[in-house]
């Protein structure tokens, strides 16, 4: 190849990345860049949230005290700082918001944790010496699953920081090939049905401040509304089932799945009220205390044997349940190893740990970053 022709080649190739350089960064600069600071010097601070009419969206948060809001587009991009240091546009977390499944097979690593309960300092920190995300706050798990087994709210006072950083992290995770499930709790469903009992104090003030409910800001117009709308209650990776508080003989006695499970919540207690749900026998069974959002059997039942969790486990096609709801000061095992507690008291805001499904053995690791193997 003569000189010239070898020019002729380095220039083509110049032009080719510049082309793909501008395609992939023009829409950046075209588009505006909404700046969220969420201070908290002279007062509280909180959000944002996000409110969809069609086209139009309407962002809320407060800062030092005072509320922002203001409209934007779908394609504007949005800045989270502090601690969060996120920026995203609402298109590209719309696909979030869609039903998400509740299937999957051939995950090589885990990694699960429950009842975080707006303890966001301490989930932060549990990752972070684990290495799931790195210094920044950023996903480092690679092609990993985080599973979080619901109850991201009520009790603590960081839960709008806890649940946009899940959120970061699901976007993150995708483009890594990794996921991070979310799963509703009792707790998560309580507030999107208007059950605010257990909210914090400090949230009381956000209604004031916004005009809005709790369970408005959270509701089915609202970005975060609709991504957690789409989390299932059930999920199952591999030959292993994640729920929030356990999977009764109730259920198996009903012939229920997981697919029925998920659904029937989706489309008939979240947004219901409780008298239709107590109305029902089926939507009773599965709001109450033989349900996948408030059992306790496999901690307090003692007439719950290995042959009922054999039947459980054979009638959901799993080896292991792993649950969260009841809180334990380490994760424990249960059942000759087939049921494992994840709830480990992360919302006292002291300790807590986490549960690893590594190339098919389990451990527990805590804020020493040291994994123990369970069996």
């Amino acid at each position: 190849m003569n000189k010239s022709i070898r020019k002729r080649v380095l220039i083509s190739i110049v032009v080719a990345l510049a082309i793909i350089v501008v395609i992939k960064y023009y829409q950046r600069y075209i588009t505006n860049l909404v700046e969220v600071e969420l201070l908290s010097d002279t007062g509280i601070s909180d959000g944002p949230y996000f409110m969809l009419d069609n086209e139009q969206v309407n962002v809320k948060w407060i800062s030092n005290g005072s509320l922002i809001s203001q409209n934007i587009e779908l394609s504007d991009y949005i800045n989270i700082g502090s601690k969060l240091n996120y920026e995203f546009q609402v298109e590209q977390l719309l696909a979030l918001t869609q039903k998400q499944s509740a299937n999957f097979s051939d995950v090589e690593n885990m990694v699960v944790l429950s009842d975080i309960h707006g303890q966001y300092d301490l989930f932060i920190d549990l990752l972070k010496a684990n290495n799931i995300i790195d210094v920044h706050g950023d996903w480092n798990y690679n092609k990993g699953h985080l599973v979080i087994i619901g109850d991201a709210f009520d009790r603590g006072d960081k839960v709008t920081e806890t649940l946009w950083h899940i959120l970061k992290l699901s976007d993150q995770a995708s483009q890594e090939g990794g996921k991070v499930h979310y799963l509703l709790g009792n707790h998560d469903i309580m507030v999107l049905n208007a059950d605010l009992r257990y909210i914090n104090e400090k949230y009381n003030v956000i209604e004031d401040k916004t005009g809005l409910s709790y369970d408005q800001l959270f509701g089915k117009q609202s970005l975060m509304g609709q991504w957690l709308r789409a989390c299932p209650v059930v999920l199952r990776i591999n030959d292993i089932v994640f729920n929030h508080a356990g999977l009764s003989m109730a259920m198996v006695d009903k012939h229920l799945s997981i697919e029925a499970i998920n659904h029937t919540f989706a489309t008939n207690i979240i947004d219901n009220n409780r008298d239709s749900i107590r109305a029902s026998e089926q939507l009773s069974l599965l709001a109450r205390s033989n349900g996948p959002i408030w059992y306790r059997g496999y901690f307090k039942d003692t007439t719950l044997t290995n042959e009922s969790i054999d039947s459980i486990l054979h009638h959901f096609k799993a080896k292991h349940i792993v649950v969260g709801h009841t809180s334990m000061e380490r994760v424990e095992v249960l059942f000759d190893n087939r049921i494992l507690a994840a709830d480990t008291s992360i919302k006292k805001g002291e300790s807590g740990e986490l549960l690893f499904i590594e190339d098919g053995k389990f451990y527990r690791a805590g804020l020493d970053g040291e994994k123990k193997l369970l069996w």
